[in-house]
C-alpha cells in the first residue's frame, strides 16, 4: 500500500509540473493560442472572449511549444505561425489573423476553420458602390494561391452589383508597376486584396503615387493604409476577427459544424477625403456619414 501510495504522489506531482510549464495547454476544451501576446493578436483574443462567453486559456508560442490535452476539441489560433503549428487532427482549429493561409486536407486531416480577415465579398463591394457610384470596373491585384477563394466570392458577389471585376494576378511584386500601366483607362478603381505577397510599403507608395497622379481610386485591405493614402477601405477591426472565431468555437462545441470558411459580421470604412479627391473621387455625402472612420 506505501507504494502504491508513493507512485499516485509522483505522478501527481508529475501532473503539476507539466501544467505549470509555460505554453503547457489547460484540460478545457477550448484553447486560444496565439503568435504573439501584444498588439492584433491580444485584441482579437479580447474579442473571442468576448464572444465566446468564458474564460479560456491563451499560449503564445513565443513562450515555446504548445501542448494540447487530451480533453481539448477545439484550437483557436490568432497569427500564421500559431496557426500553421502541428495541432492533433482530433482537434477543430479556428485560425484567423492569419492572411497568406490557407490550411485543407494537404496540411491536416483535421478539419480547419478559416475567419478570413475581411468581409463577406458582396458586403465590400456594396460599400465601395456606395462610396463611388459609377463603379463599372474594378481591378483586383492579387498573388496568392490563399485568396483565390476570396476572388470566387468577389466575382459571384459582383453580377448582382453591377461591377465588372478585372483580375490580376501579379507573378511576383515586381511586376506590379508594369501592371498599372496596363490598367491605365481599363478600370474605374484598384482593389488590393490582403495578400502578403503583394502588401508592403513600397507597393503602397506606388499604388498611391499611380492613384493620385492618374486619378483613379485605390481601395486598400487595411484601415492603416488609408492613413498612408489610400482612398478608402472596407475592412474589418481585429477584435471583429476574433469575436466571429468565438461564435464559431461555441457552434463547433455544440456539434453542428460543416463550414471551412467563415466572416467577421461588421464591416468597417475608413476614408481619406484628401486621397480622394486626389483620386478624382467625389465621395457623396450620405456614404461619408455612414464611415466609420473620415480622414481630413
Amino acid at each position: 500500500m506505501r507504494q502504491t501510495s508513493g507512485k499516485w504522489v509522483r505522478i501527481t506531482c508529475l501532473i503539476g509540473f507539466f501544467l505549470a510549464v509555460p505554453g503547457a495547454a489547460s484540460s478545457q476544451e477550448v484553447v486560444a493560442i496565439l503568435s504573439a501576446e501584444w498588439g492584433p493578436y491580444r485584441e482579437a483574443f479580447e474579442g473571442f472572449q468576448e464572444a465566446f462567453g468564458r474564460p479560456v486559456p491563451s499560449i503564445s508560442i513565443m513562450e515555446g511549444p504548445p501542448r494540447i490535452s487530451l480533453e481539448t476539441r477545439v484550437v483557436v489560433a490568432f497569427g500564421g505561425k500559431a496557426a500553421q503549428w502541428d495541432y492533433p487532427d482530433r482537434v477543430v482549429l479556428i485560425y484567423g489573423m492569419a492572411p497568406g493561409t490557407k490550411l485543407g486536407l494537404r496540411d491536416r486531416k483535421g478539419l480547419s476553420v478559416e475567419v478570413n480577415i475581411l468581409p463577406r465579398a458582396a458586403t465590400v463591394l456594396a460599400r465601395l458602390k456606395e462610396m463611388q457610384p459609377n463603379l463599372k470596373r474594378l481591378a483586383v491585384l492579387w498573388s496568392s494561391e490563399s485568396v483565390e477563394a476570396y476572388l470566387q466570392e468577389i466575382r459571384k458577389a459582383s453580377e448582382s452589383i453591377g461591377i465588372d471585376i478585372l483580375s490580376e494576378r501579379l507573378n511576383s511584386p515586381v511586376d506590379l508597376p508594369d501592371r498599372l500601366r496596363n490598367l491605365f483607362r481599363k478600370a474605374d478603381a484598384i482593389w488590393l486584396l490582403p495578400d502578403p505577397v503583394l502588401v508592403s510599403a513600397q507597393n503602397l507608395s506606388i499604388l498611391k503615387e499611380y492613384s493620385w497622379s492618374n486619378r483613379i481610386p485605390f481601395y486598400a485591405p487595411t484601415a492603416g493604409f488609408v492613413q498612408q493614402g489610400a482612398t478608402a477601405s472596407v475592412s474589418s477591426s481585429f477584435r471583429e476577427v476574433g469575436r466571429a472565431a468565438g461564435l464559431a468555437a461555441q457552434e463547433v462545441l455544440s456539434g453542428e459544424w460543416t463550414l471551412e470558411t467563415i466572416y467577421p459580421g461588421k464591416a468597417e470604412v475608413t476614408i481619406n477625403v484628401k486621397a480622394a479627391e486626389k483620386a478624382g473621387l467625389d465621395i457623396p455625402k450620405e456614404a461619408l456619414q455612414k464611415a466609420d472612420r473620415v480622414l481630413p
